[in-house]
């Protein structure tokens, strides 16, 4: 009767997990998981993207709370203006709240229409009316709840703060510590809410074209979703996992078998 020797029993042992390996490898194609696959090699030349989408600064809405700080200067007795930071400048801690009007109260000079400005257009409004009040007033205003909701197969969902206004879905994405594997990046869901409206528009992120997007700028409470791959959503209830778990622990007791019997 023939009889496997060790040699044969490891080459026989090598050549399982060899094909074991490469069906878990061929789950996922390189082509699916490379980002912008349609720039050139840019090694001996830079490549210019001239039609870029152009970032226009978010509008102030209903439900923001904008973050206001007011620098006056002061009288010192008699003698000339200086810059105060302590009672010339108020910080409230929740901000002020843009009602559905698009209203905010402002300290002594009340209600103040800032909705669908921009936070340099509001700016310079509540500077304008400080003015009557004070000398020389520095204002600064911004959304303290610009946040961005980011879902699905990314490294840490959940939603982001950001400490600009400027921001873009990579900078949302990165933020998350950027897609997993498993995630499709050919069907990036964002979903936008616009005043009375809501706007659904799919990214590609394996292309390049995803900077000429007029979406590839983010507005605040802008929605991300991720969606898996089909391999995530099959291992999901664990039966991929499941089956390789046999698959595996089959070559390990024919492995040893053999051994075992070559041994002996």
């Amino acid at each position: 009767m023939y009889k496997l020797n060790r040699r044969g029993c490891f080459g026989f042992s090598l050549l399982l997990l060899l094909v074991t390996y490469g069906f878990m490898s061929s789950c996922i194609s390189s082509k699916k998981i490379l980002y912008f696959q349609d720039l050139p090699d840019s090694s001996s030349q830079p490549t210019v993207m001239n039609q870029t989408a152009k970032f226009v600064d978010p509008k102030i809405q209903s439900n923001d709370i904008l973050a206001i700080t007011l620098q006056t200067e002061v009288q010192n007795n008699g003698n000339s203006p200086i810059t105060t930071n302590s009672q010339g400048t108020f910080n409230p801690l929740n901000g002020f709240l843009v009602d559905k009007n698009g209203y905010i109260e402002l300290l002594f000079i009340g209600f103040v229409k800032v909705g669908g400005l921009t936070t340099a257009e509001a700016r310079e409004l509540i500077k304008q009316k400080y003015k009557e009040l004070f000398n020389n007033p520095v204002v600064n205003v911004r959304i303290a709840n610009f946040d961005i909701s980011v879902l699905g197969d990314v490294a840490k969902p959940g939603i982001i703060n950001m400490p600009s206004e400027k921001v873009s879905i990579l900078d949302a994405i990165s933020m998350t510590g950027d897609l997993n594997l498993t995630a499709k990046r050919d069907n990036i869901l964002l979903i936008r809410n616009d005043s009375d409206k809501q706007t659904s528009v799919r990214f590609d992120l394996t292309s390049a074209k995803v900077f000429q997007s007029p979406y590839f700028w983010l507005k605040q409470r802008d929605l991300i979703y991720v969606e898996p791959s089909r391999n995530k959503i099959q291992s999901s209830d664990n039966l991929l996992l499941r089956n390789l778990s046999i698959l595996s622990s089959l070559i390990s007791i024919v492995s040893f078998a053999l051994i075992f019997k070559s041994v002996k």
